[in-house]
């Protein structure tokens, strides 16, 4: 396709800010830098016509962490880091949920649970073990007073316990995505699907080159492509897929709000009348590190069981199946990745599968690095 007069010379040219990766990081980076400079020309684009890596097929959890994942890390990093990396996901998502109101991206603060079954009995006495001194860290870092609790009764089938986050919730993934391009939109910022970026060369006048054969040129780049990253820069980024099933609507569901199981490998919420299960990632590790949004038949035939098994207690019917591109660090780190590439040129990715709970708090650091503040 050759591109218009009007194309290259008005629509595509004159660029300030080009961000490239319209998912919540790219869009609210967007929308931080009109904010501060009204009159600078904004421009997203996207190989895809939206952000389809992760931002719109993620699960929806407002969450920032539960006590068998923070015990696993602490294996893994320090203490400061571990907790700095909750501090960044609750910060975040006050900052969503101030920023765009909780009606508008159908944010629900209901809590979240983590359930434990005989398999994981351990990890259960592990937990209640550490409750005290996990939730008197995080009075300190959150100003949250008892974050955590342990409950003996669940409804749900080979449940023998369960551990409370106070401080979760939920919310709707369509309408977050909506709200966020929709406040982008309205300020003026350009965006545009199918244009995927290959390459690019200098630093005050930026040449951006396309797979379409065609050069944008902008005086600032951002780089705002998470798992994708990889593919353009060297970085400490690899792609981890993700998984979702959605049941068939069914009337007096066993469970409400989010819940974990196995560290966090498992991952579930109801949504208009279904469970929405996803994760099981562990089962193909290597499988799983991949690029491709297809099906992975070993993971999903494990969620439809652990679907039957461990929530319903019977065979239900699946209506929906897809999956996401997570980006992680090769090495188990979890921190983002935000920092300058150049004078005018600056990467913001590797969210470790915390998008939702990240990316207010991502995005204000671009900001801040274009503005010094």
């Amino acid at each position: 396709m050759n591109y218009s007069y009007w194309e290259k010379e008005y629509l595509l040219a004159n660029i300030d800010y080009l961000i490239v990766g319209m998912g919540l990081v790219g869009l609210q980076s967007a929308i931080g830098i009109k904010e501060a400079k009204p009159s600078a020309k904004v421009v997203v684009i996207d190989k895809h016509s939206w952000g389809l890596g992760a931002s719109t097929r993620n699960a929806g959890f407002g969450c920032f962490a539960n006590v068998s994942e923070i015990l696993d890390d602490l294996q893994h990093d320090s203490m400061e880091n571990v907790y700095a990396t909750i501090r960044k996901r609750y910060n975040g998502l006050q900052k969503l949920r101030s920023k765009f109101g909780d009606a508008a991206i159908g944010y629900e603060n209901i809590g979240s649970i983590e359930i434990f079954t005989k398999e994981n009995k351990a990890y259960l006495h592990k937990g209640i073990d550490s409750l005290q001194g996990i939730n008197t860290i995080l009075y300190t870092e959150l100003g949250l007073d008892n974050v955590f609790s342990f409950r003996s009764n669940n409804a749900l089938p080979n449940t023998i316990g369960a551990i409370h986050n106070a401080f979760e919730g939920q919310l709707n993934t369509g309408k977050l995505y909506e709200t966020v391009y929709q406040c982008a939109q309205h300020l003026g910022i350009m965006l545009y699907g199918g244009i995927e970026v290959t390459e690019w060369e200098g630093d005050n006048d930026i040449l951006v080159q396309t797979t379409k054969d065609f050069r944008l040129k902008t005086k600032n780049l951002i780089l705002c492509t998470n798992a994708f990253t990889a593919k353009l820069i060297d970085e400490d980024i690899v792609p981890c897929r993700g998984q979702v099933i959605v049941s068939e609507r069914i009337e007096n569901l066993p469970c409400k709000g989010p819940h974990f199981y196995d560290s966090g490998y498992y991952y579930w919420r109801d949504i208009d009348q279904r469970i929405l299960l996803g994760g099981a990632r562990n089962k193909d590790v290597e499988g799983e590190n991949s690029y491709d949004l297809v099906p992975n038949d070993t993971v999903l035939a494990e969620l439809k069981r652990f679907m039957n098994e461990h929530i319903f207690g019977r065979e239900v019917a699946i209506d929906y199946e897809w999956s996401g591109i997570m980006g992680m660090g090769k090495s188990n780190e979890k921190q983002p990745i935000v920092k300058r590439l150049s004078t005018n040129s600056i990467v913001a990715a590797r969210l470790g599968g915390m998008g939702v709970a990240l990316s207010a708090n991502v995005a204000e650091e671009v900001v801040g690095l274009i503005y010094d503040v």
